[in-house]
C-alpha cells in the first residue's frame, strides 16, 4: 500500500494494484501533476503507465532566492528562454526597526517553502505556500540546540517521504569546534510533531556546514565536517543508512557544494578557486549501484564571475544550467545557459561539457537592496494547503511584504 499526503485529497488503496489499467489510467488523470509526480514513485508499473498513457509532467520551474543584510526575496521563473520571472515571497528592513536581517531558504518540497530567520537563537524555521499564500510557523529547536555557529543557515534541510506522505524538517547540531560532531540530530514531522524530537546517530557524525545539507528523494545528505565522506540519513526509518567515501579527495583551493541532479545526489567540485579567470568544476552523480560518476564538467572563461547555481543548477531536465554572476557592486544575479545539444536526459556514462564564455540569459536578479548570497531550488507550484499542520493555532495567512 501507498499513501499520499491528505492535504493532497489523494489516497491509494490497496485494491488499487489489481486494477486494470484503463482503470488506473483514468484515476491517475484526474490526479494534478504533482500528485502524478508522487505517486509516480510507487512501482514500476505506475511509473510506465504515467509516463506513456498520461500527460507529460512538466518540469519543475526554477525559485531563485536572493538575502542580503536589508531584504530576502525568493523569485519563480516561468520561462528560461527569455527570462520571464516573478516575484512570490519579499520582506524588507523598514527604516528605523532594525538594523539587519538575515532569513534564508532552508529547501522547497512539492511547492512548499522553508524559511529559516538566522537572527533568532537557533534560527526561526516556517514554511510558507507562495501559491496560497499561507504560512506556518515551527517551533523553536531546543534551547541547548540553539547554536550560533552557522545560525541556522546550512544545519537545516526540508524533505518529504512519499511512502507515508510525511513532510519533515531536521536540524544539524553542529557546533563552533574542531570536530563539529553530534551524536543526534533533531527531527520534526508536519502533523505529528508539535515538538522536535532527537534522533539517535549510532557511532556520532560530524558536519561541514559549507557543503550543504540537501534532501533529495526522500534522504538527507551532509558531508563530514573533514571533507571526506558523505552521511545519508532516511527519512522514512530516521536512521543513518550509509556513511560513503567522496570521490574526489579534499586539496588546498577545493570546494564542495551537495547538490540535486535530475532526482539524485550530486557533489560540485570546484578546482580552481585561486583564479577569477578560468574555474572549472566536476559534478559527480550518485548512482544506486555504480557509485559516483563524473556526469558535467563545466568551465567558466573570461572575467564573468560565474559559478554553477546550487543546490539546483540543472533546470529543464538538464537543458539548461544555472550560473551565478557577481557584478561589479558584489550584488548576485542568475543566468541561464542553455546547452547547444539540447537534450533531455544523460545516458549512463556520458559526461556533458559545458564551457561558459558569455554572461547568457539573466533570468533573476535582486531587486530589493543588495543581495549578496544567492540559492537555486526546483519549484512546483501546489495549492496544498498547510492549515493540517498548524501547531495550537499557529498559521496565518499573509500577503508579499513590500
Amino acid at each position: 500500500m501507498a499513501t499520499v499526503s491528505p492535504a493532497n485529497g489523494v489516497r491509494v488503496l490497496d485494491e488499487g494494484w489489481n486494477l486494470p489499467p484503463d482503470a488506473l489510467v483514468e484515476i491517475l488523470l484526474r490526479l494534478s501533476p504533482i500528485c502524478r509526480r508522487l505517486v509516480r514513485l510507487v512501482c514500476r508499473h505506475w511509473r510506465d503507465v504515467i509516463d506513456e498513457r498520461t500527460p507529460p509532467i512538466p518540469p519543475p520551474k526554477v525559485l531563485a532566492f536572493f538575502t542580503g543584510q536589508t531584504s530576502a526575496s525568493a523569485y519563480v521563473v516561468d520561462d528560461l528562454a527569455d527570462g520571464r520571472g516573478r516575484e512570490v515571497w519579499g520582506v524588507s528592513i523598514v527604516p528605523g526597526t532594525k538594523s539587519y536581517m538575515d532569513i534564508t531558504m532552508v529547501g522547497t518540497c512539492n511547492g512548499l517553502l522553508c524559511l529559516c530567520d538566522n537572527t533568532k537563537p537557533g534560527g526561526a524555521v516556517a514554511l510558507f505556500n507562495p501559491a496560497t499564500r499561507e504560512k506556518l510557523r515551527v517551533p523553536a529547536v531546543p534551547v541547548s540546540y540553539r547554536e550560533w555557529y552557522g545560525n541556522g543557515r546550512t544545519t537545516y534541510t526540508f524533505g518529504y517521504d512519499a511512502t507515508a506522505g510525511k513532510y519533515k524538517i531536521l536540524h544539524l547540531p553542529c557546533h563552533e569546534d574542531v570536530s563539529g560532531g553530534f551524536n543526534a540530530l533533531q527531527a520534526f514531522a508536519l502533523g505529528d510533531d508539535t515538538s522536535w524530537r532527537d534522533v539517535a546517530v549510532p557511532g556520532g557524525s560530524s558536519c561541514c556546514p559549507g557543503a550543504g545539507v540537501v534532501s533529495v528523494r526522500g534522504a538527507a545528505y551532509w558531508v563530514t565536517n573533514a571533507v571526506e565522506r558523505v552521511v545519508c540519513f532516511d527519512l522514512k526509518d530516521e536512521r543513518v543508512t550509509f556513511d560513503a567515501p567522496l570521490p574526489v579527495v579534499a586539496r588546498r583551493w577545493y570546494q564542495f557544494q551537495l547538490t540535486e541532479v535530475h532526482g539524485r545526489l550530486g557533489l560540485a567540485v570546484c578546482t580552481d578557486m585561486r583564479t577569477s579567470v578560468t574555474t572549472t568544476e566536476e559534478v559527480w552523480v550518485l548512482g544506486d549501484r555504480q557509485g559516483w560518476t563524473v556526469r558535467y564538467r563545466v568551465r567558466v572563461d573570461g572575467l564573468e564571475q560565474q559559478r554553477l547555481a546550487a543546490p539546483y543548477f540543472a533546470a529543464h531536465g538538464g537543458e539548461y544550467v544555472l550560473a551565478v554572476r557577481t557584478d561589479e557592486r558584489w550584488r548576485k544575479q542568475l543566468h541561464a545557459h542553455r546547452l547547444r545539444e539540447g537534450g533531455i536526459w544523460l545516458q549512463r556514462g556520458e559526461v556533458r561539457s559545458v564551457r561558459i564564455n558569455q554572461p547568457g540569459t539573466k533570468v533573476a536578479y535582486c531587486s530589493r537592496g543588495t543581495c549578496s548570497y544567492l540559492r537555486t531550488f526546483a519549484y512546483v507550484e501546489t495549492t496544498e494547503p498547510l492549515s493540517p499542520y498548524k501547531i495550537h493555532g499557529r498559521i496565518l495567512r499573509g500577503s508579499t511584504s513590500k
